[in-house]
């Protein structure tokens, strides 16, 4: 069998958003892959404090991490093999215009904040993804990862995709991601493609943050449930998570047989 490397994203790809688990048929899907010899990632717009509390990263043999957008990237031991923090200057552009339009913004650092009391806009996310919300605090110039701002269902960020240096992704809920321009899920891959001593990888997702992962994929599978752009330029849309999207995906794509699970 050919080395390959498998991409997973973790909200509405692995894990539900509704009750925030990771279904049984998913779980023996990746069981099986790791014990037919596939490479797997982890590859999430969340931080890697955020990431630690969903159990994925002990719940299976995992061959590296690419958290935050590709801001972080972790080998299989969870050692740090790259880091990247945000220029002071744009995270305080982008707190000011936060302010300007009455949003919340959580800063990712070594200790999380949010610069308001939680409104709707971070209640409805908090939802989403089950996450505890940080304490309201001050930014100081702290060392920052990323940010995630918190608006309108919809809403485009036009405001800050102005500030220099910072890419903007808006979720699936009322926020977005704000990291740095120039990294993505795509350039962590890169890392840990290097280290594997691979070429090419297959990437599951669900969400804009996965689109410039799926770009440079040799094969990339939307959930049925997952953003209308991303499944635009995906090469295979599965089912919906809550329909076995995962299990459905690899037995199409021959990456496991039926009656092997």
């Amino acid at each position: 069998m050919d080395r390959k490397l498998l991409l997973f994203d973790v909200d509405g790809t692995l894990r539900d958003n509704v009750n925030h688990q990771v279904c049984l048929s998913t779980q023996k899907t990746l069981q099986l892959l790791k014990k037919k010899g596939y490479h797997m990632i982890i590859s999430s717009g969340r931080g890697l404090d955020s990431l630690t509390k969903t159990g994925l990263m002990d719940m299976f043999e995992w061959d590296g991490f690419v958290c935050n957008n590709g801001q972080v990237v972790l080998d299989a031991y969870k050692k740090e093999i790259f880091h990247a923090s945000m220029d002071p200057q744009a995270v305080q552009e982008v707190l000011s215009i936060a302010k300007q339009y009455n949003y919340a913004v959580t800063l990712k650092s070594k200790q999380r904040i949010i610069s308001k009391e939680p409104d709707e806009y971070v209640l409805q996310t908090q939802r989403y993804f089950q996450n505890q919300i940080p304490p309201v605090g001050t930014y100081c110039g702290q060392e920052v990862d990323a940010m995630i701002v918190y608006g309108p269902l919809g809403y485009d960020y036009a405001p800050f995709q102005k500030v220099s240096g910072v890419h903007v992704l808006p979720g699936e809920s009322t926020y977005a991601d704000i990291t740095i321009a120039g990294l993505s899920k795509a350039t962590g891959i890169q890392k840990l493609m290097h280290l594997l001593g691979l070429q090419e990888y297959i990437a599951f997702g669900d969400s804009l943050n996965d689109v410039d992962m799926f770009k440079h994929a040799s094969q990339s599978v939307a959930m049925g449930q997952g953003n209308e752009k991303l499944k635009s330029i995906a090469t295979f849309i599965t089912k919906p998570i809550d329909e076995d999207g995962i299990y459905y995906a690899c037995l199409q794509l021959g990456l496991i047989q039926e009656g092997e699970l």
